[in-house]
């Protein structure tokens, strides 16, 4: 247990030093998903739980997100990750975003994903939404 709230204190801590911003994102697709993240810098790294499941069929992500491109209208990423659950796996995320409005805050993006590498892969494609808590104006990565 003093591993857990550790580790959790240790995050928090690194979220406030790197400037972190929090993002919650919603992937629509035959396997849709939610999603919360952080932006550190050019990382940023994904927590997903499928929707439109049985809470028993829950399947969670964990992707680690790397921007290759990255500007004040738009982003373009890949990661790896693994999942579990429903084809449970690695993952292989690429995907692009896009803020078109003024503030930055609200976005548009669309992903192709491999999930369940080793166990009966998929090729996900994915489009959605994404909003970024606490934005500034201050140029891309913050």
């Amino acid at each position: 247990m003093k591993k857990s709230y550790y580790s959790a204190l240790l995050v928090c801590a690194t979220a406030t030093t790197a400037q972190a911003q929090l993002n919650v994102a919603y992937h629509q697709s035959n396997l849709p998903f939610v999603a919360a993240s952080y932006d550190f810098g050019r990382f940023h790294p994904d927590f997903r739980l499928s929707t439109d499941a049985f809470t028993a069929g829950l399947s969670p992500e964990l992707t680690l997100n790397y921007k290759l491109l990255n500007k004040d209208d738009y982003y373009v990423y890949a990661g790896v990750g693994g999942r579990t659950n429903n084809l449970a796996g690695g993952v292989l995320p690429v995907g692009v975003v896009a803020f078109p409005f003024a503030k930055k805050r609200l976005g548009f993006h669309t992903e192709l994903a491999v999930i369940g590498i080793g166990n009966g892969t998929v090729l996900r494609g994915s489009w959605g939404i994404k909003f970024r808590f606490g934005r500034t104006e201050e140029g891309p990565g913050l």
